[in-house]
């Protein structure tokens, strides 16, 4: 399969069968020295929640501790259990916190970080110390605008004479707003979180991955990219070498035509204005290509653009290929969905979301091949 990508890069010359996504670890680990680079004063903690995004988790989390990322950020318990199987030197931290003593412990057991978020977590983690006369290692979050997860500012105060039992490893919060380069926003942000830190004088981290790219004074003590890792341009006008790291490709399985007048897919959403060539490719909702993604999605075959037609169904979708070379169209030609022309972008904008979501929804419903 290597040698397959090898060979033919984005321009395939092969058939395929089946519908093809990968992930490739060349682009993650160029990614993650970039960022690394762009935040040398910084330790980089690699957030792998969401499946990595929709990459494989255990997959990229092993790439990434090769080349040197040895912190990463899951959503719960659960996935923390899954890497530390997989990884015993790794340092894991759990961002939903403990909802029972019993998450306490078998966190502590696996020697997985706490993210406690409020003081009905920080009890959890104080009553646990008190029985088993340990101190354990844990970050706060501070809620300082997103109002999700943390302690209010108000409260505070409070939470020195609460945090005997435990090591703090560091106080962390989150932007709202620093996709949208709102500079102000994260300005008050980042000196909510210096004005309450002088109550516990702890390390600091604040930046995702738009801090990282957005301004040096937001990196603290540690950053936390996500979706750069994976080539999520955090801001679209800006071009900061970010690869691409999966590419996804589905098999033509028919080809027709369409007359004019004629209408194409369920509730006759598009209606053809002239003749067209049409192709039908084996892929659809089931595979995470949203429905809104209708009449709006350009794939592409060897660089020739071909436009959805039509509502897209559960497995297949219908594409225009007039305008695409006569020796490219065949059974099991392989057709761009995402790769060198489809970018991230490109995708979530035709499905009207955010590029976490579109390839979340995509990587979660296909399998996978780590290159």
């Amino acid at each position: 399969m290597k040698q397959f990508l090898k060979k033919n890069k984005y321009k395939i010359n092969k058939t395929i069968e089946n519908n093809m996504f990968y992930v490739n670890h060349g682009n993650l680990i160029h990614n993650y020295k970039l960022i690394q680079k762009l935040c040398n004063n910084s330790k980089i903690i690699g957030v792998v929640k969401g499946n990595a995004y929709g990459h494989g988790m255990v997959e990229c989390t092993k790439s990434l501790s090769k080349a040197g990322c040895n912190d990463f950020y899951v959503a719960n318990i659960d996935d923390a259990l899954v890497l530390r199987k997989k990884f015993q030197k790794i340092q894991i931290y759990v961002l939903s916190g403990p909802i029972t003593i019993n998450d306490v412990k078998t966190l502590q057991d696996n020697k997985i970080v706490i993210i406690v978020n409020n003081f009905e977590q920080l009890n959890l983690v104080n009553n646990f110390c008190h029985s088993t006369n340990k101190r354990i290692d844990v970050v706060l979050k501070l809620d300082t605008g997103m109002n999700r997860l943390g302690f209010k500012i108000e409260d505070f105060y409070k939470i020195k004479p609460l945090s005997k039992n435990i090591n703090l490893k560091f106080l962390m919060s989150h932007f709202t707003s620093a996709d949208a380069m709102d500079v102000k926003s994260c300005n008050l942000q980042l000196k909510k979180l210096l004005i309450s830190n002088k109550i516990l004088n702890a390390k600091l981290s604040i930046a995702n991955s738009s801090g990282c790219f957005l301004r040096k004074k937001y990196h603290l003590n540690f950053v936390r990219p996500g979706k750069s890792l994976y080539g999520m341009n955090p801001f679209y006008k800006k071009t900061y070498k970010l690869k691409q790291v999966a590419s996804f490709y589905s098999p033509i399985i028919q080809t027709s035509f369409v007359k004019k007048g004629d209408t194409v897919g369920y509730e006759k959403t598009f209606k053809a204005k002239k003749n067209l060539k049409t192709a039908t490719i084996n892929i659809g909702y089931a595979n995470g290509i949203l429905r809104k993604a209708s009449n709006r999605i350009v794939t592409y075959i060897n660089d020739f653009p071909a436009k959805a037609l039509g509502r897209i169904s559960m497995d297949l979708i219908t594409i225009d290929i007039s305008k695409v070379p006569e020796k490219f169209i065949r059974l099991g030609q392989p057709v761009e969905i995402l790769g060198k022309n489809a970018t991230y972008e490109q995708i979530s904008n035709a499905m009207e979301t955010n590029e976490h979501e579109a390839l979340i929804s995509i990587g979660s419903k296909n399998e996978k091949t780590h290159i």
